[in-house]
């Protein structure tokens, strides 16, 4: 077995360790794809999402629930070379008409096998500290492991990524594992435009049976810019169960760096 992939297998192993629990704080909302710095190349994103329509019940006493709120999130990212990256979010809320620091989360990208080295597909996995503040999140101390496949088709893009999420606080340490999927399809319709769907599904904890209306379904129409001054992606929401926030808007917006 290649060296290159006992990483991976090392993430795998920890995403079915049954000690899980589902983040809160929606301050990314994206499918992760092939994309990752080069070794000694920097980025800045942009995330961008609000709700105008969401659910307006707490799951926990003190819970900050979307609904009409926006929440702001600058990603630094540096590339390390030998397919990693490094990554730093720093999240803020606007709730209550002002702005709370909501969260830093760590991260650290790694994908061994890309197209454009000559492999068939796309593969990898990101894993993600994070420091959160209660009023969004139960758990104080979260990590999350998200895999990431996909192809190259012509013009079409196919990204899945499969994610858990795993608490590092009591009491939340002994929970059984909260599963969720993103699944990005695109198509680019002119130079450096690219139209696309994107649909994200939490399934909840994954020992217990599925109410398809507890869960969180979410559907997005996106717009993809890879061009001059600035690369974007903007998107539309609708939610798809009683879970779900009915409205959502995001957008991404990558900023040069020197």
């Amino acid at each position: 077995m290649q060296a290159r992939f006992l990483p991976f297998l090392f993430l795998a192993a920890l995403a079915v360790m049954p000690c899980i629990a589902q983040a809160v704080l929606q301050d990314e909302i994206q499918v992760y794809d092939d994309e990752i710095n080069a070794k000694g190349e920097s980025s800045l994103e942009m995330h961008i999402n609000s709700t105008p329509r969401g659910v307006q019940n707490p799951s926990y006493p003190g819970e900050v629930m979307n609904n009409n709120g926006l929440r702001v999130t600058p990603e630094l990212a540096y590339g390390l070379g030998h397919d990693l990256e490094a990554g730093l979010y720093i999240s803020y809320v606007n709730y209550d008409n002002k702005f709370q620091y909501a969260a830093t989360k760590l991260r650290m990208k790694w994908l061994p096998m890309r197209e454009e080295k000559g492999d068939s597909f796309f593969a990898g996995a990101n894993l993600e500290l994070a420091n959160v503040q209660p009023q969004f999140d139960e758990s104080r101390y979260n990590a999350e492991i998200r895999f990431i496949i996909g192809k190259h088709i012509d013009e079409w893009l196919i990204s899945f990524n499969p994610i858990v999420d795993m608490p590092l606080s009591q009491p939340y340490v002994h929970q059984a594992p909260y599963f969720s999927t993103g699944t990005r399809i695109s198509r680019e319709v002119m130079a450096d435009l690219a139209l696309g769907v994107e649909y994200y599904s939490n399934l909840k904890q994954v020992n217990q049976p599925i109410n398809y209306q507890n869960t969180q379904q979410l559907g997005f129409l996106m717009m993809y810019y890879d061009g001059k001054p600035i690369s974007f992606q903007a998107g539309v929401g609708k939610g798809f169960s009683n879970s779900t926030d009915s409205l959502t808007l995001k957008a991404i917006l990558s900023i040069p760096l020197p």
